[in-house]
């Protein structure tokens, strides 16, 4: 009798554990099968510009973006100039998200009275799981020189006034704070100031941010030229700040380069670090949803 109430214990208690154990490994088995979500990674930089140089940010869809950059004169032009800040030229553009990947866009710059229209397409976006390592952005740009002929009794064709950039930027986030950049640049001139230099030039770039608050970063660039440039051509070399303001984003920023449209900073760029041969700027940039 006392064995069959052992043995009626037991089967009841290994009844119980079972009973436990397949709900346990239900509840284990909906948990495994729970989807794993996969988002692109946002926020490489704050800009679609990170100070002269293009990001691998774009407006989203049915996003206007507006920016309003100025560049003042040198620093080394002294208390006179007040040090540039009596010296500024200006660019305005316009960015438009046609899809949260492909942009499209048209700018005007006071330098050189030079007229922009471009397209910027999202090629590749690095994913949070880092199935996607990296952001690939594509970028090409048409700028015509608004400025009269030097020479207007001579022949002077439209054709002459238009150069193009083509650009592919490299971009990557590591973590929450570093992101960086690699950006070749192809860049063709229709009219060259002489018959030593090239019509077509190629550069390489490289940038980054360094996020120090949650509304602050550290930018840089530089651009090295490979060949086709005159010997008194000056790699680009900037350093800036973004400030993000709400609905705003303002970079202030320091360069040697004059120009804030691709093809001036890339191939024009003249002042040397070294010699305080420098320009202050701002870029101010506003969103509009629509």
């Amino acid at each position: 009798m006392r064995f069959t109430y052992i043995l009626l214990f037991g089967l009841c208690l290994f009844a119980g554990t079972a009973k436990h154990t397949a709900t346990a490994q239900s509840l284990l088995d909906g948990l495994e099968v729970a989807p794993l979500v996969i988002t692109p990674v946002s926020a490489t930089f704050k800009d679609t510009r990170i100070i002269n140089v293009q990001s691998n940010e774009t407006p989203g869809k049915n996003v206007l973006h507006f920016v309003i950059a100025h560049r003042f004169g040198q620093i080394n032009e002294g208390a006179y100039a007040l040090w540039g800040l009596d010296n500024a030229s200006m660019r305005m553009a316009f960015d438009y998200g046609v899809t949260n990947r492909l942009a499209v866009g048209v700018a005007r710059s006071t330098f050189q009275k030079t007229y922009e229209a471009n397209v910027k397409w999202r090629a590749l976006r690095q994913n949070s799981d880092n199935s996607m390592p990296i952001s690939l952005t594509l970028y090409s740009v048409a700028m015509a020189n608004g400025l009269r002929w030097a020479d207007p009794t001579r022949e002077n064709l439209f054709s002459s006034r238009l150069s193009y950039v083509h650009q592919a930027i490299f971009a990557k986030k590591w973590g929450s704070n570093l992101s960086l950049a690699f950006i070749p640049s192809f860049i063709h001139r229709n009219l060259v100031e002489s018959l030593a230099d090239a019509h077509d030039q190629w550069t390489l770039g490289v940038g980054g941010r360094y996020k120090v608050t949650s509304r602050a970063s550290i930018n840089a660039e530089y651009h090295y030229a490979l060949a086709g440039l005159p010997t008194d051509h000056v790699n680009s070399l900037s350093l800036g700040m973004d400030i993000e303001t709400g609905g705003h984003v303002f970079q202030l920023h320091v360069t040697n380069s004059q120009g804030m449209f691709e093809r001036a900073f890339l191939t024009e760029t003249g002042g040397r670090w070294r010699d305080g041969a420098l320009y202050f700027g701002f870029n101010l940039s506003r969103v509009f949803d629509f």
